[in-house]
């Protein structure tokens, strides 16, 4: 969700005054003049490793021995980092002022990587609608294999190191994607966040909050907005990143593309499994077992593993763009970049305890005592497990 930016960063260099381009940040990235193939092919990997690091996890949590036990933590933060390698990559490739066609193409394959996380349930959830035919396994190899091949190894007419013209900037879309993110604050994402994170101390609170908080969102009228809303930020989103294809970023700039860019998949994702999957295919409501895939649970499943990192990223990189989104804005209003830095990372640093707080809720951690729960709870619940179909529970014997 990308938040308007006024007229500060968008001004050319070359209208900018001496003192104004010396106080850009410091966290501009040195120029890749070393080891530019481990730049180019580092995120891909990461991503093409992703589900083979989530399987490690999952035995470990599966497995009591103390060589599982004492792998738990380094292969759950190795899962979590996965979007390191790409952000780092952009940020890298981001310190030259006029990239070539070649970094610009190695650019979007690092972008494309912070998103796997999501992309892989997304993957997921399709292939169980398809009834399994391809195990998600087989077929995540081959759409890195093939991202990287047409993005790195495919050779453009045009030379591959003469530097491109830059692509025009849209204030107008920036302003609506930006207005349009603050409605959906408002209007869902706010409560959706607050209904979560409660459950944290129980799941009866998470439930209460849930029933409240869908008087509002699920409302006749409120609904199609919000659905508007987000398909509006999923089709605008790209065109904004594409602004800082060909022109230079600093670190905060890249954590901002970053993360609307794992939104950008994550949002997706997230609608269809519940608009598609949960109501017009399986029939199921997308409750607390919905989230966290009850009975079984997201640690201890061989499919269900692929959403703590899915769930805890997208937390934290929604509040991560708004939080940098609200940084630029604060630049453009004359605050002081240091104020505004420092205010971001300790927005950053508030993101990630939100998100840990989250998730540690949805795998079984409660602060508050136990409460019975409602009757048809358990009853959804089992409800969740009979429809299941044999192809999903072939599919994760696999896994």
């Amino acid at each position: 969700m990308w938040m308007g930016e006024g007229n500060f960063t968008y001004r050319p260099l070359s209208m900018r005054s001496s003192a104004a381009v010396s106080a850009q940040p410091v966290t501009r990235a040195p120029r890749t003049t070393k080891h530019p193939l481990l730049l180019y092919l580092a995120p891909p990997a990461a991503a093409l490793c992703y589900p083979l690091v989530l399987a490690l996890f999952h035995l470990s949590v599966t497995h009591a021995s103390s060589w599982w036990m004492a792998l738990r933590a380094p292969l759950l933060l190795a899962a979590i980092v996965e979007p390191v390698p790409g952000i780092y990559a952009y940020w890298r490739l981001g310190a030259e002022e006029s990239p070539s066609p070649t970094q610009v193409r190695a650019k979007v394959l690092a972008l494309l990587s912070v998103g796997a996380p999501p992309l892989y349930t997304a993957l997921g959830v399709v292939l169980t609608m398809a009834h399994n035919v391809v195990s998600d396994l087989a077929v995540w190899p081959v759409i890195w294999a093939a991202a990287t091949a047409l993005l790195l190894g495919w050779q453009a007419r045009t030379s591959t190191t003469e530097p491109l013209a830059k692509p025009r900037l849209l204030p107008r879309l920036r302003y609506a994607h930006g207005i349009s993110a603050a409605v959906i604050v408002c209007i869902f994402l706010a409560m959706h966040l607050i209904n979560h994170l409660a459950g944290l101390w129980s799941e009866a609170a998470h439930r209460m909050l849930m029933g409240a908080f869908r008087h509002v969102y699920r409302a006749g009228v409120v609904e199609p907005v919000l659905v508007a809303l987000l398909m509006f930020q999923v089709v605008s989103g790209p065109f904004l990143v594409w602004q800082y294809a060909r022109r230079s970023v600093d670190l905060m700039r890249t954590l901002q593309i970053a993360s609307g860019v794992y939104l950008l998949f994550f949002v997706p994702a997230h609608m269809n499994s519940v608009f598609i999957y949960a109501r017009a295919v399986a029939g199921i409501p997308t409750d607390w077992n919905f989230a966290t895939g009850a009975p079984t649970g997201i640690l201890l499943d061989a499919w269900n593993i692929r959403l703590l990192p899915h769930y805890l990223l997208g937390v934290f990189f929604v509040l991560t763009h708004l939080v940098l989104g609200a940084r630029v804005i604060a630049l453009a209003h004359d605050s002081g970049r240091r104020t505004a830095d420092r205010l971001a990372l300790t927005g950053i640093a508030l993101a990630a305890t939100v998100s840990i707080a989250i998730m540690l809720g949805m795998v079984g951690v409660h602060l508050g005592p136990r409460a019975p729960l409602p009757a048809h709870t358990t009853a959804t619940s089992r409800l969740n497990t009979s429809l299941q179909t044999q192809d999903d529970l072939a599919l994760r014997s696999r896994q």
